[in-house]
């Protein structure tokens, strides 16, 4: 076995790229990205995260055999993201849970069972990862047999990665840290936030810390759940973007949009009108240059919404596709489109300043000016604003005039006009904010103590 020269953090994820399910790709990515560049700050993460590919296989001998394979061969000075399956269900309550969803041919009945079911479920052992769990602590106990860990930390939503990190730290005395990529209440209706309150408090009552991803959000955090919390962003790798430095000339000017839409906080309408403005101002043969590129599951609803404005022949809308693709598109385009939330949810505690958008960062790494729509009036805008890489629009005349603008400068060969903070831009690579993240690790763990071995040849625990 080789001798560690880096200090070890456990990461207990349920969605990791590249194993994740696509509906998570940006939490997926978060964690990769602290994997990945925690080396270069003198901690080594082993991630154990949910195969998406392997969901309710169970865990077979193999399983074990491969993990334990890959903790031999791994270099003990960078990180390892270990897959693993997970059961067909957790107990005879999720097994019901699961059958409520499928048992019934009556809508009906099934929302009858499954709302109390879910309830019940999530206020005493977790949401719908539960069946993940026993199955990554098989994982953790055979990492222990290798490599000695320091400290732990547990990904929130779904559940499981807070359970599991919580487990571990008992198990085995190391710190651990709660790391929220959205507010552990905020899905809850107000009854139940009551009632799930006090559960999550226990859960993290001996978390050494917690961290959201905005000062809003982790401020909140420490008066609600009351333990110390901090803020780590999402952000972008220049890495991902590194070959679009020098980017042809698309056959259109092309608008981008790669993600999730959620009608319910997020407007496209404004946008859409504006581009009806821009089709009416331009000659038809213009028009047709223009291009609004959309990629993500609600294809179909961007359709009819470009319709029902009278743009649908400006708007190329189709299903989800792999990262990869969806970050050239976002190189190739000439404006990235950014829908902040907006409606009554901005009257919610947890959102009443506004909120970064993950895809925001990504803009930044593509460096293509962002036309933000409508505006939060709080944090967001302030980002965008401070970094100088956009503008912020809610009416459709000023959202057309600001296209047109970059259409004229399209059209006489130039690029649009972007000159960003680099500085303050800088801050939100993964690289920088995983240099947070291991400030804090050393501030848990602030002298390395090798152990001995025991006989047996595993790692003597504290």
């Amino acid at each position: 076995m080789n001798t560690q020269s880096l200090r070890t953090v456990l990461i207990f994820a349920h969605e990791c790229a590249p194993y994740n399910v696509p509906t998570s790709t940006i939490g997926a990515q978060r964690v990769a990205q602290f994997a990945k560049h925690l080396p270069t700050f003198g901690w080594r993460a082993i991630v154990i995260c949910c195969d998406a590919g392997k969901r309710g296989a169970g865990f077979l001998d193999e399983d074990a055999s491969r993990i334990e394979q890959s903790l031999r061969e791994a270099n003990a000075d960078e990180s390892l993201i270990i897959p693993t399956p997970s059961l067909p269900w957790d107990g005879l309550l999720d097994r019901w849970w699961r059958a409520s969803m499928r048992g019934s041919s009556r809508a009906s009945q099934r929302l009858l069972w499954r709302k109390p079911l879910t309830a019940f479920k999530q206020l005493t052992y977790g949401d719908y990862s539960s069946a993940w769990q026993a199955c990554a602590r098989r994982a953790a106990e055979i990492v222990t047999r290798f490599v000695r860990v320091d400290a732990c930390i547990g990904e929130h939503t779904p559940d499981a990665g807070v359970l599991l990190a919580r487990w571990f730290s008992d198990w085995t005395g190391v710190p651990w840290v709660a790391d929220f990529r959205d507010p552990v209440l905020r899905p809850f209706p107000p009854t139940l936030r009551l009632l799930y309150l006090p559960r999550i408090r226990s859960v993290l009552s001996t978390a050494a810390h917690v961290v959201n991803v905005n000062d809003h959000l982790a401020a909140l955090d420490q008066e609600m759940l009351g333990r110390p919390a901090s803020s780590i962003p999402n952000g972008f790798d220049p890495d991902e973007f590194a070959h679009g430095e020098i980017r042809p000339r698309a056959a259109d000017f092309t608008i981008a949009y790669c993600g999730n839409l959620n009608p319910d906080i997020q407007t496209i309408g404004p946008f859409l009108d504006g581009l009806r403005i821009v089709a009416a101002k331009l000659s038809n043969d213009c028009s047709r240059g223009v291009r609004f590129v959309y990629r993500g599951k609600s294809a179909a609803y961007v359709r009819d919404m470009a319709s029902r404005a009278g743009v649908g022949a400006m708007v190329d809308a189709d299903v989800h596709i792999p990262r990869d693709q969806a970050l050239r598109i976002l190189q190739s385009a000439d404006a990235l489109l950014l829908l902040s939330i907006t409606g009554a949810v901005q009257q919610d505690k947890y959102f009443m300043h506004g909120l970064y958008p993950a895809k925001t960062f990504e803009y930044f790494g593509a460096k293509r000016p962002i036309l933000c729509i409508p505006g939060d009036a709080g944090m967001l805008d302030e980002l965008i604003r401070d970094t100088r890489t956009g503008v912020v629009l809610a009416d459709p005349a000023d959202i057309a005039d600001y296209l047109l603008g970059l259409h004229r400068r399209w059209q006489e060969g130039g690029a649009a006009t972007y000159d960003p903070n680099e500085e303050l831009v800088g801050r939100f690579t993964r690289r920088q904010l995983t240099r947070t993240l291991a400030m804090l690790l050393d501030s848990l763990v602030p002298v390395r103590h090798f152990s001995t071995l025991v006989p047996n040849g595993t790692a003597a625990l504290r």
